[in-house]
């Protein structure tokens, strides 16, 4: 047991002693190139062996500093026979150009260490004549950011796309990317990304914080970041442009100080280099390049019938919850859709249940997942059907059909069918109950063979006074007759107003858009932006696709333009619509008041309902 304890202190007298070994290794060491050219830009790097603090900035003299210090830190730890090593590596590091021939000294720079201070060695740089433009991309010409001005090499804005030749409906991402050598901030979008022709989702949450990296780019460091990603999925053939987006930012650069020598030495002294920095901020306007996308239209070989638009990667099952049950019970249907494409754009098939259950209309739960890499998740559509006769009964299969661009083929997913068997419960139709199917309401028939003696006073009629021949009998036989064929018409209108899918969607889209509507003033209330613009958009577009009877997989700002003017409907209701559908996309974005945003969008687009509504009654 001692000698235990004795291993155990020797260890750690052996960790203390390469820990403090360690520590007085520490250094801080400078690296740059010794000879370079009048406005070359070079690299000036600080590389510490520990994790320090405060670290100061050395004094560059006449040399001009572009940017920096970039910082990047790498950490290891390893227990190797027996040894335990953890090394810590930071790195500091600056962009520099000299504007003058001559011999440049740059001071040492300091950093902390476990409160000591570790200063890093000096460095001297010799500035020769030469090709001031050898390390800069083509095009810069004479507009260098040490002059105060910013050429297009400097900062610049970029579309790119995932592909330029995707399928219809496919899963496309679009990215607008910053590249910059100079340090920017303030930026902002002058010009939403126009996406005409596509349905698009942003795949990136408002105000988020900016991830950078590192780029080279004919032989230059630019530090990169996302101003915005999208997922696109392309509602016709053919080709479409992607416009540019516009965005605005303060470029901070570091001009080349031209001023006279001054008696005042004061005046000299604050004018030195290492007070006076001599940055600039220029505000600069970026503009993307406009993309040409060629859109490929889905084969029509090997097309199957149950196919209505869904591209990309999907699995369809569904799931019953009681296969034995008695009249005046429920039965819940379950069918979940779920994979990677355009999810939320997809109808599933529909369940026909057998005449002898009364159905309700489903609850669908969409559970969308948006990443940098895209669109997935699943939808989930409820069915509840109540058995109202007893007997077996039969759910067909359904079939579920999508095109997958991977392998440029339609796949074909079954669902089991279901057998239900439907036994007759207490107070059936046996019983003595029967229900009307026609009118989906129950009506009672209390049938009784003996019933009690009525007792109590009674009204006596005079011997021999019939009713019948009178007034009163032809009446009663008349007005039943009446009353019948008003209810056969009745109930054979409202058989064909529910026959009629197509009038009863047109009719139910106002009110469905008003629950979207309200379900989205709610989550404006409670300043979930993402949602609410989400929520709003869906209500726009569910109450097209439902009044002008178009599959939301074929709707199109366009589509909706040429169905409104072939009806002779206002421009004023168009361009609501128009308006309203753009100021959504562009809120998601935009800088400003979000609350005050929301409201006059919400208010937009109720107006743009409630118009639309008036006019097509």
């Amino acid at each position: 047991m001692n000698i235990t304890k004795y291993i155990l202190l020797l260890a750690a007298l052996v960790f203390s002693l390469n820990s403090l070994n360690a520590q007085n290794d520490v250094k801080l060491s400078a690296s740059a190139k010794q000879v370079v050219s009048i406005g070359e830009r070079f690299s000036v790097v600080y590389e510490i062996n520990a994790d320090g603090s405060n670290f100061h900035s050395p004094n560059f003299g006449k040399l001009h500093r572009l940017s920096g210090p970039n910082t990047s830190q790498s950490s290891s730890i390893q227990y190797y026979n027996g040894k335990y090593e953890q090394s810590v590596t930071k790195t500091y590091t600056y962009i520099v150009t000299a504007s003058e021939e001559g011999v440049f000294t740059i001071s040492p720079a300091t950093i902390e260490v476990d409160g000591k201070t570790i200063v890093s060695n000096s460095l001297k740089i010799e500035a020769v004549k030469g090709n001031t433009n050898a390390n800069k991309p083509a095009g810069t010409g004479n507009t260098s950011s040490t002059n105060g001005k910013i050429s297009d090499e400097d900062v610049f804005l970029r579309t790119i796309i995932s592909d330029k030749n995707p399928y219809q409906g496919e899963q496309i991402i679009v990215t607008n990317r910053i590249y910059t050598r100079v340090g920017v901030s303030n930026l902002s979008m002058e010009k939403s990304p126009s996406y005409e022709g596509f349905w698009s989702k942003s795949l990136t949450e408002k105000d988020q914080q900016l991830r950078q990296s590192k780029e080279i780019i004919n032989g230059e460091e630019y530090t990169v970041a996302d101003i915005s990603k999208f997922a696109l999925f392309a509602q016709k053939s053919g080709k479409l442009t992607i416009e540019p987006t516009e965005l605005k930012c303060v470029a901070q650069v570091q001009i080349q100080s031209k001023r006279r020598r001054s008696r005042d030495p004061f005046e000299d002294f604050f004018n030195d280099p290492f007070f006076n920095r001599n940055i600039k901020n220029v505000e600069v306007f970026l503009k993307s390049k406009k993309i040409e996308v060629n859109v490929k239209p889905l084969p029509q070989a090997g097309k199957p019938d149950s196919f209505t638009g869904a591209v990309g990667k999907f699995s369809f099952k569904s799931e019953i919850d009681h296969d034995s049950i008695t009249t005046n019970d429920a039965i819940n249907l379950s069918l979940k859709l779920s994979g990677v494409g355009n999810l939320e754009l997809i109808n599933p098939p529909k369940v026909n249940f057998p005449p002898d259950f009364e159905t309700y209309e489903p609850k669908i739960n969409n559970s969308i997942n948006t990443s940098l890499n895209g669109i997935s998740g699943s939808k989930k559509i409820e069915y509840l059907a109540i058995a109202r006769n007893p007997g077996d009964f039969e759910i067909e299969p359904l079939e579920f059909s999508y095109f997958d661009p991977a392998d440029m083929q339609y796949h074909i997913i079954n669902t089991e069918g279901y057998n239900l068997h439907v036994d007759k419960g207490q107070g059936s139709n046996g019983g003595g109950i029967s229900y009307s199917r026609s009118a989906q309401e129950d009506i009672q028939y209390i049938g009784k063979d003996i019933r009690h003696i009525k007792q109590g006073t009674f009204d006596l009629t005079k011997k021999d006074n019939f009713i019948f021949g009178s007034l009163l009998y032809y009446m009663l036989t008349i007005i039943p007759l009446f009353l019948l064929i008003i209810i056969v018409l009745a109930v054979n209108n409202q058989r064909k107003r529910k026959g009629n899918t197509n009038l009863m969607k047109t009719k139910k889209a106002n009110k469905i858009a008003k629950a979207k509507l309200a379900k989205a003033e709610k989550l404006m209330k409670e300043n979930k932006d993402k949602d609410f613009y989400n929520e709003l958009a869906q209500a726009i577009w569910g109450y097209l696709s439902d009044k002008f009877l178009i599959s939301q997989a074929d709707l199109s700002i366009e589509n909706v333009i040429e169905i409104m003017k072939s009806q002779n409907i206002d421009n004023e209701i168009t361009d609501g619509f128009v308006n309203a559908l753009n100021n959504i996309e562009f809120a998601r974005f935009a800088p400003g008041d979000s609350k005050s945003k929301m409201m006059s969008i919400y208010k937009d687009s109720l107006k743009a309902i409630t118009l639309a509504e008036k006019a097509l009654k």
